[in-house]
């Protein structure tokens, strides 16, 4: 290959994404993350910002300005991504190479060519569509580069539509020439887009217009009119229009045609027919220029100084889009609600490092959470910088009430308590700066759990915020404990995942020993509660119900407590069951609430010990899963009336 400047991009790019791939390996604090320079996410996120107000989830600035540099790249210079960076587009042409010398790669027939070539576009559609109606990327459940750098363990991947679409890359391109980008590749599909200026330009114009007109007109058709003109511009002509402005051009007064140049192209474009390649597969690649025996004969615009052309604009490109995305600043989620229009005086709280606050689903989360907080008004989020900006009425909420809204208190077991004859535990408590949200609390249980005779902590609000340790007098104090809370780096463990992960904790003093705490008392303070309520739980007057209390350990699992809405569900589909709640009463238990004239107390233990959990995925669809639990429901049942459980106790 004469085209060595393009070899090195391509080389340093799939570098780049192998070095993403093992850095975890010898850096436990790396996190592997293969879209953190996705454009096509950005492109999806952009489009979701512009339909609904909100960013696909875990995409940011950067994404966004590469993606909107691309398509301005396609405008100006041509598809140089596809042919310079994209790892898809590497491999599937090396592989295009191995079939060559197996001597099996065909051309696609002429009669399926054009027919396959429509399906990017309705691949770019549906994935468009679905992200920008839902603020997740789609395109994460089928890309079979990002299914398969994640070695298909990624939960966003769909493995039914992963594996199929890998396969189609793969073995396709060994078949026949760049089949994913010819035919399937969504990328390629709102390239070729920008490639037809006219038709682009004329839908983006005509929408503008319309949506003048009709505000409420959604972008879904600018999206669906976008992917319409991109398939008449490949289907019926094949060719890009005014743009890009540099285009392959052949002298034919010095050409031999010798063939060369169609043999070395890609793309498999036939060169040495035309005088100027407008085709719409061009890439821009110039490896046709750099293969040409005949000097001068081939060239970008008939000019002999251009030949360094594209990778020189795909880094002036990068550059530019990179410093773009410094200056941008793009909300996740930017939400109003109540009053917020007739607050004369709206006032905001802004707070960074809430690490939780890391996606659309998360910032939805906190949204709904905010919501219930009388006078706060509104909220924005940047995920990327796990920022917020909380707006409220300082007449009905203050500054300091608002902080402690975005706070959530925590307990936490460290260690089991397997020490028959321990039968107290000291209490140390002390204010803790930088510990705030879920993710501090878990790195906090990752410091602890290096001293053995820590095995619990609680936090409450304050500032700094409050943390109350329960430990082993005889096996430590409050200066070691100490000495762990504010450690620079922690082990952590996060499903199968092991990262080394820098925290910043501070004491503020050396807080104060609060006394001790029977065993007994420890174990009820320190179990976690978990109540839901459903089939019209709350229409019911508790002399209606009874209660089917019995001991559950599994309780006190945290693995099988992130199970419990699947078992909640599964409860659900007995209508005469209403409410699934844990409490510690003498041991850990469950309590299921039920209506004694629609189920009784045997359904309830036959649906308990299935093997197989039904949850539903809607309100008319279901699916099944192996049952976590092995319970053993030896209780009794009592009247709900008869128990005297704190209904605001929540989980």
């Amino acid at each position: 290959m004469k085209n060595k400047v393009r070899l090195i991009f391509q080389f340093i790019f799939l570098g780049l994404v192998g070095y993403v791939a093992i850095r975890p390996a010898f850096d436990k604090g790396y996190a592997a993350d293969f879209e953190k320079y996705c454009p096509y996410g950005g492109i999806g996120s952009f489009m979701s910002k512009l339909n609904q107000g909100t960013m696909a989830c875990t995409m940011g600035e950067v994404q966004v300005a590469l993606g909107i540099g691309l398509l301005i790249g396609v405008l100006l210079v041509g598809k140089l991504f596809c042919s310079y960076a994209c790892p898809i587009g590497t491999v599937t042409e090396w592989l295009g190479r191995l079939g060559d010398k197996l001597k099996i790669r065909r051309e696609m027939p002429k009669l399926l060519d054009r027919p396959f070539r429509a399906l990017k576009y309705v691949v770019l559609f549906l994935a468009l569509y679905f992200t920008m109606t839902s603020s997740e990327l789609f395109c994460k459940e089928f890309d079979p580069y990002f299914a398969s750098a994640n070695l298909f363990g990624n939960g966003d991947t769909v493995l039914y539509l992963a594996v199929p679409a890998f396969v189609l890359a793969i073995l396709g391109a060994v078949f026949f020439r760049l089949f994913w980008c010819r035919y399937l590749c969504p990328l390629g599909a709102i390239s070729n887009v920008f490639m037809n200026v006219i038709g682009s330009g004329s839908v983006i114009i005509l929408f503008i217009i319309a949506k003048y007109f009709m505000p409420g007109l959604g972008y879904v058709w600018l999206v669906g009119g976008l992917a319409a003109s991109g398939l008449v511009t490949e289907l019926g002509f094949m060719k890009s229009f005014l743009s890009p402005l540099p285009k392959i051009t052949r002298d034919a007064s010095k050409c031999t045609s010798c063939g060369l140049c169609d043999r070395k192209c890609p793309q498999g474009i036939m060169i040495s027919k035309l005088e100027k390649v407008n085709h719409i597969d061009c890439t821009l690649c110039s490896d046709c220029v750099k293969t040409c025996p005949k000097k001068d004969t081939l060239t970008i615009n008939n000019k002999k100084n251009l030949k360094h052309l594209a990778p020189v604009a795909f880094v002036v490109i990068l550059l530019l889009s990179l410093g773009a995305a410094s200056r941008l600043n793009f909300t996740t989620i930017s939400e109003r609600w109540g009053n917020f229009a007739s607050v004369s005086n709206v006032a905001t709280y802004e707070q960074s490092g809430l690490k939780n606050v890391k996606c659309f689903s998360s910032s939805m989360a906190l949204k709904g959470k905010l919501e219930t907080v009388e006078g706060i008004v509104g909220l924005d989020t940047w995920a990327s910088a796990h920022a917020v900006k909380i707006y409220y009425d300082p007449s009905k909420i203050t500054e300091q009430k608002v902080k402690a809204s975005l706070f959530t208190p925590t307990k936490q077991e460290v260690h089991l308590l397997k020490d028959p004859s321990l039968t107290n535990l000291a209490m140390w408590q002390v204010g803790v700066n930088h510990l705030f949200d879920l993710y501090d609390f878990i790195y906090l249980t990752s410091a602890l759990k290096q001293d053995p005779a820590v095995y619990g902590f609680e936090t409450h609000y304050g500032e700094p915020i409050m943390l109350t340790v329960f430990y082993d007098a005889s096996k430590t104090n409050p200066a070691k404990i100490k000495q762990k809370v504010e450690l620079k780096e922690v082990e952590v463990k996060m499903g199968k995942l092991i990262q080394n992960v820098k925290i910043d904790f501070e004491v503020q003093d050396d807080g104060k020993v609060l006394g001790s705490i029977a065993v007994p008392d420890y174990k009820k303070r320190i179990f976690k509660l978990y109540d839901r309520t459903f089939n019209d739980y709350k229409e019911y007057d508790k002399s209606q119900l009874e209660a089917f209390v019995f001991p559950m350990p599994e309780s006190t699992n945290p693995a099988l407590r992130q199970r419990f809405s699947s078992l909640t569900s599964h409860l659900s589909a007995d209508q005469g069951v209403v409410r699934f709640s844990t409490r510690y009463l003498d041991v850990p238990s469950a309590i299921i609430y039920f209506d004694p004239s629609k189920t009784n107390v045997e359904k309830i233990k036959k649906a308990l010990g299935k093997p197989v959990l039904t949850i539903f995925t809607s309100d008319t669809e279901t699916k099944d899963i192996p049952n976590p639990f092995h319970i053993k429901p030896d209780g009794k049942t009592l009247k709900a009336s008869e128990l005297s459980i704190d209904e605001d106790e929540k989980i």
